[in-house]
Formats: structure tokens, sequence, C-alpha cells
């Protein structure tokens, strides 16, 4: 499966969840534990891995990598933003794992430290892109008016779902789903990019990575395939911590991010995710997704006061 947006956050809280062995705070497992906590992410993180299978796998290599490391965690999914900041403002979230739009859209985000961006290949962005074919004779979104569209699967606040709402936004339709005739959703993206190249589908959404992935093995691909729209490079995953944590917990949560590619086990559960390690937070790294954030909410704002 190539690499898409957000499956980097995905093995972030797969890996946090896993390899603090123990998922309940019991009394026994507080007792016996050297530390514990409570890791929230979002669902969105999940989007584009096969849940099951991929949590296994991780778990089973985490148990490796943490081996000699006694803690004890408890573990929560959010279907929704709103329910994770009210969990997080009572105080009841030790990390936090999450999309980059996730995290600027949070109401106060005072709460939380970020600590690490995610990073594969040894790129920290990635963007995304809408395709058709070369043949097509679309080479531009106001020709994909009624056509049809297949795109990565993911919450209503993913970064592909905001972005294909800009792009309706632009041509003066709020809704995507009143824009094209029909929207199919896919979990890889050769399901999403193959339908296009055999011309089943109109376009298609992507990500710029895994469209070079694709295209390297299939060099027909950059031949035959347009680019109409593209994003800007925005990073793909932020893990954050709550900023009350006590020093000691802090530093136990830090070293098992920290330590992942140290050993052969923990290199073994990075390449098992395609990933090449995580980087340290710096501001700057999420200009372009404050940048992306604006445009969307200013021709949001912009539609319903003009009833679009």
């Amino acid at each position: 499966m190539t690499q898409r947006p957000g499956s980097m956050a995905a093995l972030l809280a797969i890996l946090i969840v896993c390899a603090i062995p123990g998922e309940s705070f019991s009394q026994q497992g507080r007792e016996a534990a050297h530390f514990s906590a409570t890791v929230g992410y979002s669902s969105s993180v999940f989007c584009y891995l096969d849940r099951e299978n991929s949590q296994a796998a991780a778990r089973l290599w985490v148990n490796l990598v943490m081996r000699g490391k006694n803690g004890a965690a408890e573990t929560r999914v959010f279907q929704n933003q709103a329910e994770l900041e009210h969990e997080l403002q009572a105080g009841k979230l030790d990390l936090v794992v999450l999309l980059p739009n996730e995290y600027l859209s949070l109401r106060n985000r005072t709460l939380l430290e970020p600590l690490y961006l995610s990073k594969r290949t040894n790129e920290l962005y990635d963007a995304l892109l809408l395709i058709t074919r070369n043949d097509s004779g679309i080479t531009a979104m106001h020709q994909l008016k009624g056509k049809n569209l297949i795109h990565p699967r993911g919450a209503a606040n993913s970064v592909h779902r905001l972005w294909l709402e800009t792009l309706t936004l632009r041509q003066g339709v709020r809704e995507p789903k009143r824009y094209f005739s029909s929207m199919k959703e896919v979990i890889t993206a050769s399901q999403a990019l193959m339908p296009v190249f055999f011309k089943r589908a109109d376009a298609c959404i992507i990500s710029r990575n895994s469209f070079n992935v694709m295209a390297e093995l299939n060099p027909q691909l950059k031949k035959q395939m347009r680019i109409i729209e593209e994003t800007a490079p925005m990073a793909t995953g932020v893990i954050c911590i709550r900023r009350s944590c006590d020093q000691r917990q802090r530093e136990q949560l830090k070293d098992i991010l920290e330590t992942l590619d140290r050993s052969v086990e923990g290199k073994q559960l990075l390449t098992l995710f395609r990933m090449s390690g995580l980087i340290p937070y710096q501001p700057s790294f999420l200009e372009s997704s404050v940048a992306f954030l604006k445009k969307y909410y200013s021709l949001k704002n912009g539609a319903q006061r003009g009833g679009t």
C-alpha cells in the first residue's frame, strides 16, 4: 500500500497504543506499572489503513521493541473533535495524535504541547493532487462539473475533504456532492488512480507521494495522467502531550517516541508502515497548513454570507 497523508500519524497512534504494555488502568496495573498514560487519537489518522491488520502487526513488533519497558496505558479513539476536546479540557488525555488541521482547529490549543511531526521517506511534507487523464480534455476544475470523482476515505475534517470543498467553493458550489455526478470513497491510492487511468472514472484525489511511488513503478502514469490542481506541501501528522503532564511522565513518553529507530525491532516496525521517523516540532512546519485553513474558512464564510 502506498503511503498517504495521515498514515504516519496512524502508526504513531498504534505505537503509543501498543508500546506501553497493558491497556487498562486497574489498580493492580497502576501499582505494577513504571508509569501510566491515557492516549487519545483522532479516528482520522486511521482512514488510510486496514486498521485491524495494521494494529495486530504493530502490536507484534512493539512488544519486541518495548521489551523491558514497564508501563500501562489506556487508549481512546475519538470519532469527532468535540469529544476529544471535551476529554482534553477535563485533563483526561496525556498524549494526543491527530492531523495538523485538527490540531490547528482546536478551540484551546494551549492545553497541548506539540512534540513531533511525522516524517516518511525522509520527507516531512506531502501534497494532494487532483488528477485526470491527458486525453480526457479536462484541464481545469470547472470542467469536472457533472463528472465523477474518486477520493480517499476520511472523516469530514480530513484534509482532502476540506480541500475538495475549497475547490468547489471556488466554483461557487458549497457542497461537493452537488458539483459532481458521483463521488466514490476508496482506501488506497491505487484504488483511486487506476480507474482514472483505465477510463472508468473522470478524476481522483491522491497524495503527491503516492503518485510518485506508483509512477516510478509504472512510468505510463506520468505520461497519461494530468495534474490539474495541487495543494501546497503540508505536514501529515502531529503528536502532542498535555502541557500539565508531570515531568516524569513526559520523559517516559518522549523516550518511547525518540528511540523507535534505535533497534532492529524498531526499524522493522517503522518499515512495516513505510515511515522513516519523527522530527521535533517547530511552528514553521505548520505554516502551509495554517494558510490552507485560512483560505478554506475564508471561502466557506463568504459562501455562507452569500447563501451559495
